[in-house]
């Protein structure tokens, strides 16, 4: 299934967040500038697997987790 781009409110990271692009959460995190490799997501609290965001359909008013992982020591 394919999904196209989407206009919807999302809280993204805890703030609201007007939302135009392609309605899954590979979609997000693409569109956030974000390197897939480096990052973690949550959707409506159940997280999804960098293998599954693809097929993670985004709705109006979801929220969504995006945590990246910082280095250091």
């Amino acid at each position: 299934m394919q999904l196209n781009e989407t206009k919807m409110t999302l809280t993204v990271n805890g703030e609201s967040t007007d939302y135009d692009g392609k309605a899954t959460v590979a979609g997000l995190v693409a569109s956030m500038d974000a390197d897939p490799d480096r990052v973690a997501t949550l959707l409506n609290d159940t997280i999804v697997k960098q293998d599954s965001r693809a097929a993670a359909a985004l709705n109006e008013g979801d929220r969504v987790e995006i945590l990246a992982f910082a280095g250091g020591g």
